[in-house]
């Protein structure tokens, strides 16, 4: 007997937090190699958290968007790096299900590997292509922040292309990963081990068959006739996105937490008779709002993805003032998450300056997410609230 998604996604919560101590583990290693360790890429496959939105028919799981945030959040939990590596690797088989018609994912599949990775941008630095018989021969593309790119069998892009009437709209396109040269300039803050190296492709030709408009795949109007009335894939399209992004915040919330708990029963505070922090009133008073925080973000985050799937399983389209107030909880996640970190960093004393502080790097992993343009906290609130004043939003991408 096939098990039900609830049993599904027990298990593969299970195996996420049973992960977590070997995650931290590697964390020094990941940013040293700025890349997934071989033996988290094997953990990962082996577990299944990289086929949770990826189509049955293509050996994928294909549950929903709660089971995804619940793995996502505990793999975060272990590692920022790694969280924000599941999550977009995941969303892409979402993506590509949603977006391309069965020949594209049919080239995607054609190994039945059922651990094949995707990686990929939309908005590219530099773009020349041209329209040619079967489809568009791009002389020289690059985009940056490719996560997961040096693991990827396949690359997916966005590019500008102009309609019949001259004017430019947004496509994407999927494109195998030996037409891709991944670049060495992943030299930054936060999120080291997540490997978003940019990304060039040079004298290629893309088949037709491989490129969807963005305005007509964000309304699914590829998705295959196999797919079209599973409930994942009629799941809205800007907030499931969104969702990918702010995902791994909870988890290093989470793991900010565990780590400045596992300090407060046995460091003192600088320069007051407190031998240990957890005897301080302004300690209680730290962690007290910063898990209320945390709880907070909980609520929002899981309210949010909660509606994303009634709304699909009843096969119902979310409107825009829906997906407005989905992406404000989104934003109000990435705000509270931030203000949580932020009272437990001012609690961990001088020792949060080195580089090797678990502390420290999920504080670094956690901004290089925050700031983030899709889910910028005071964007996303105030978009909310000029819907709830009766205005239009200020935003294209809802």
């Amino acid at each position: 007997m096939e098990q039900s998604v609830l049993e599904t996604s027990k298990l593969l919560v299970e195996r996420a937090t049973a992960l977590i101590p070997k995650l931290r583990e590697r964390a020094e290693e990941m940013e040293k190699i700025k890349r997934m360790p071989e033996d988290t890429l094997n953990d990962l496959k082996e577990s299944g958290i990289l086929r949770i939105l990826r189509p049955q028919i293509y050996s994928g799981l294909q549950l929903n968007m709660r089971a995804f945030t619940e793995c996502l959040t505990e793999i975060s939990r272990g590692c920022g790096s790694t969280g924000w590596f599941v999550s977009l690797t995941n969303i892409r088989d979402y993506m590509i299900a949603f977006a391309f018609k069965q020949e594209a994912l049919d080239d995607i599949f054609a190994s039945m590997d059922k651990d094949i990775i995707l990686a990929g941008n939309f908005k590219p630095t530099k773009i020349e292509i041209k329209r040619v018989e079967g489809g568009y021969f791009i002389e020289e593309a690059q985009w940056p922040f490719v996560s997961g790119c040096l693991h990827a069998d396949w690359g997916y892009f966005g590019f500008p292309i102009a309609d019949e009437d001259g004017n430019m709209e947004m496509a994407i396109m999927v494109v195998p990963r030996h037409e891709m040269e991944i670049l060495d300039d992943w030299h930054v803050m936060g999120l080291r081990g997540s490997g978003s190296n940019s990304v060039r492709v040079k004298n290629i030709f893309v088949p037709e068959h491989r490129v969807s408009l963005d305005r007509l795949a964000s309304k699914g109007l590829y998705t295959s006739k196999q797919l079209k009335d599973i409930p994942l894939y009629q799941t809205s399209f800007v907030p499931s996105l969104t969702l990918s992004i702010v995902g791994p915040a909870l988890g290093m919330a989470k793991a900010a937490m565990d780590i400045h708990m596992e300090r407060v029963s046995k460091a003192g505070i600088g320069n007051t008779f407190y031998s240990k922090m957890n005897e301080a009133p302004i300690t209680h008073w730290q962690i007290a709002q910063a898990q209320l925080k945390i709880d907070s973000a909980e609520l929002h985050l899981y309210r949010a993805v909660d509606k994303m799937d009634a709304y699909a399983q009843m096969g119902k389209t979310m409107d825009t003032a829906e997906i407005v107030k989905v992406k404000a909880d989104f934003g109000y996640v990435n705000q509270l998450c931030k203000e949580a970190i932020d009272l437990l960093v001012e609690g961990a004393g001088s020792v949060f300056a080195y580089d090797k502080n678990p502390l420290q790097r999920v504080y670094r992993d956690f901004m290089a997410l925050h700031l983030h343009g899709f889910i910028t906290a005071s964007s996303l609130i105030e978009t909310y609230g000029r819907v709830l004043c009766g205005q239009e939003p200020n935003s294209y991408f809802v």
